[in-house]
């Protein structure tokens, strides 16, 4: 019996490499869905690995992207809203995949290891979407 693989072998093994990554896929499809969670990654984008940075900072750029403020005027029921979300959600999800490193005591993000990795398929797939 020889030791090459039959033809069919290769996309088999192909097909099984890549299932395996499917719950790895999944969440980070998970993590895009949010547009809140989008603006993170992308803020986190300017920070250096091991620059920590509040949660307020970012929640005040999150709501003024999103509500079409400048910085100074991010603040507010809209502000608020936006910070709470950030706290009880968001920001615990990103950490759970390793995108971000989040201090909840002292209210402070930082870039995680997997910050890159998830930053490269959004803005990829934002690539891809503009025509």
């Amino acid at each position: 019996m020889s030791d090459d693989q039959p033809t069919w072998w290769t996309p088999l093994g192909e097909l099984v490499a890549a299932s395996a990554r499917h719950e790895e896929v999944s969440t980070v499809c998970s993590l895009l869905m949010n547009r809140r969670r989008q603006l993170v990654v992308l803020y986190m984008l300017t920070c250096e690995q091991n620059e920590w940075t509040t949660m307020s900072e970012v929640a005040r750029w999150v709501t003024a992207v999103t509500q079409g403020y400048s910085i100074e005027e991010a603040t507010g029921d809209d502000y608020r809203n936006i910070r709470e979300s950030l706290r009880n959600t968001h920001l615990s999800a990103l950490a759970d995949a390793g995108v971000i490193e989040y201090d909840a005591q002292q209210t402070r993000v930082a870039p995680g290891e997997q910050l890159e990795d998830v930053a490269g398929v959004f803005l990829h797939l934002l690539l891809l979407t503009r025509s």
